[in-house]
C-alpha cells in the first residue's frame, strides 16, 4: 500500500495494483494536461492537473462505494471488493482520454475513421475525451498492466470500460441474484451527484482562490445509498440531505458562470478553435494510440510557437481577443437581433460567442425502468408515514426554476477595433452600453 498527499482530501491510499496503473505513461501523461486550459490566463494558480483530479476522483469512488455498500447485502464480499477495484480504477482513467489544454482541445482527438471503430456506428467525426478514455483502455497497453496487476482480482479493463459508458456491448459483470449494481457504478462516476464533479469543484475551487465551488462534501457521502428500480440498483440519497445537494448543483452552476465560463478564458477557447479549424490535419493528434502518450500540452504549445497562424500566435504572445460587451438573458436577446447589422457595419471587427449556462443537464421526466440512465432517487422518512423514494425532479423544482438556464452573448474584438466597435454598439444599442459586465 501507498500513500500520496493531496491537498483537497489529505492522504489517499494506493494499492499495489493501482501503483502499477499509475504508473503507465497514458495515466502519467495526464500530468502535463492542465485541469482548466486556459484558465490559468484569469486566475493564476489555476495550474494543476487532470492528474491529481483524477488520483482524487479514485479516492471519492472509494468513499462513495462504501457509503453505498450497506444496501448491497445481497452481493458477495468478494463480489464487492471486486466491484469496488472497478470502480475506482474507472474514476482513476475517467479522464484518460483528454487532449492537450483539457476540454479547449477536443477537436484534436482523432476520427473514427483513424482508429476503424466499425462496432460503434459513429460518424466520421473526432471523439469525444471520454469516448477516447474507452479506446485507450481497450486497445492501448494500458489494458494488459490491468490484467497484470489485478490478476487475483478479478477486474477487467472491458468491465471498467463499462461502467464509464452505455457504449461498451458486454455480458453485464455486476449482475448478482437477478439484480445489477452497473447503473449504480456508473452513477457514482458519471451522474447527477458523481464523484468527478466532487472533486473537481473542490479541487478548481481551492486552485483558482474562489468560494463558488464549495459544498457539503462528508455530508452528502454519508447520506448515499441504492435503491432498487426493476431489475437495478440506482444511486440514493436521504432527503435530509437534499438541501446540500441543491446546494452542489448550485456550486457547479456559479463555477461555470464564474469560472470556466470566463470572458477571457473563453476568449482563448475561441482563438484555439479557430487555430485547430484552420489548422486541419497538421494540428491534429494521431490515431496512433502508441504515440498518445506524447500528445500533452507542451506538444500542442509546440505546434502553436511553430505556427505562423494569427490565433496560434496571439495564443503564445498572451493577446486574446478583449471583450467590448458581455449581454446576458434580455439584453443577450437584444443584441442579437442586431447582430446582423453590427456584422455587416464591422466586417472582420467582430468576433461572437453564443452560450448557456445551466443548473444541471438532468431531465426531470427520466424516472423509468428502461431508461439508460436512471434518475437520481430521494429516499423521503417521516415519523408517521412510511419511507416514500421518489425521483429527484419530484423532490426540488431546481431543475425547472427560470434562473436555472442563463443565456449569455458575448461580443469580441482586436483591441485596436475597440473603439469603432463601441461607437457602433453605441449607435446600434444606445440602452444596452451600459450593462456590459466584465
Amino acid at each position: 500500500m501507498m500513500e500520496i498527499r493531496d491537498p483537497i482530501h489529505g492522504p489517499i491510499d494506493v494499492s499495489a495494483a493501482e501503483k502499477a496503473v499509475i504508473e503507465h505513461p497514458l495515466v502519467q501523461r495526464l500530468r502535463r494536461i492542465r485541469q482548466l486550459g486556459f484558465s490559468e490566463s484569469t486566475f493564476p494558480g489555476a495550474t494543476h492537473t487532470r492528474f491529481l483530479h483524477s488520483l482524487g476522483t479514485m479516492h471519492l469512488a472509494g468513499r462513495a462505494f462504501d457509503a453505498v455498500a450497506h444496501d448491497l447485502s445481497f452481493v458477495s464480499a468478494a463480489d464487492l471488493a471486486r466491484s469496488r477495484a472497478t470502480l475506482r480504477l474507472a474514476a482513476l482513467l475517467h479522464d484518460l482520454g483528454h487532449p492537450p489544454f483539457s476540454h479547449s482541445g477536443e477537436a484534436l482527438l482523432p476520427r473514427f475513421s483513424e482508429l476503424k471503430m466499425p462496432s460503434w456506428e459513429e460518424e466520421d467525426r473526432p471523439l469525444t475525451h471520454e469516448e477516447m478514455s474507452n479506446v485507450l483502455l481497450m486497445r492501448s497497453s494500458i489494458k494488459d498492466v490491468i490484467h497484470s496487476a489485478f490478476a487475483n482480482d478479478g477486474v477487467d479493463p472491458l468491465h471498467v470500460a463499462l461502467v464509464l459508458s452505455h457504449k461498451v456491448k458486454t455480458d453485464d459483470p455486476f449482475r448478482f441474484g437477478g439484480l445489477t449494481i452497473l447503473p449504480l457504478l456508473q452513477q457514482l462516476v458519471v451522474g447527477e451527484l458523481d464523484v468527478d464533479r466532487m472533486d473537481y469543484l473542490s479541487r478548481d475551487s481551492y486552485f483558482t482562490g474562489v468560494a463558488y465551488g464549495r459544498f457539503e462534501q462528508d455530508w452528502l457521502l454519508s447520506n448515499l445509498g441504492a435503491h432498487q428500480v426493476g431489475d437495478r440498483m440506482c444511486l440514493a440519497l436521504d432527503s435530509r440531505a437534499l438541501f446540500a445537494f441543491e446546494d452542489f448543483l448550485l456550486s457547479r452552476y456559479h463555477m461555470f458562470a464564474m469560472v470556466y465560463s470566463h470572458h477571457r478564458t473563453m476568449a482563448y477557447q475561441y482563438m484555439l478553435a479557430r487555430f485547430l479549424a484552420e489548422g486541419g490535419n497538421d494540428v491534429r493528434m494521431p490515431g496512433d494510440l502508441t504515440t498518445f502518450a506524447q500528445c500533452d500540452d507542451d506538444w500542442l504549445v509546440s505546434k502553436m510557437r511553430h505556427s505562423e497562424d494569427q490565433w496560434a500566435r496571439r495564443i503564445v504572445e498572451q493577446r486574446p481577443l478583449v471583450l467590448a460587451l458581455e449581454a446576458w438573458e434580455d439584453d443577450a436577446i437584444a443584441l442579437t437581433k442586431v447582430r446582423k447589422a453590427l456584422e455587416s457595419d464591422l466586417p472582420n471587427a467582430c468576433y461572437w460567442l453564443d452560450e448557456s449556462i445551466e443548473v444541471s443537464r438532468y431531465d426531470p421526466t427520466l424516472r423509468t425502468p428502461s431508461s439508460e440512465t436512471p434518475p437520481l432517487m430521494i429516499r423521503v422518512s417521516h415519523r408517521a408515514t412510511r419511507q416514500k423514494v421518489l425521483p429527484i425532479g419530484d423532490c426540488t423544482d431546481l431543475f425547472t426554476r427560470p434562473s436555472g438556464k442563463r443565456h449569455v452573448l458575448r461580443l469580441y474584438c482586436d483591441e485596436a477595433d475597440m473603439t469603432k466597435v463601441e461607437g457602433a454598439l453605441d449607435r446600434a444599442l444606445p440602452t444596452l452600453r451600459g450593462k456590459d459586465r466584465g
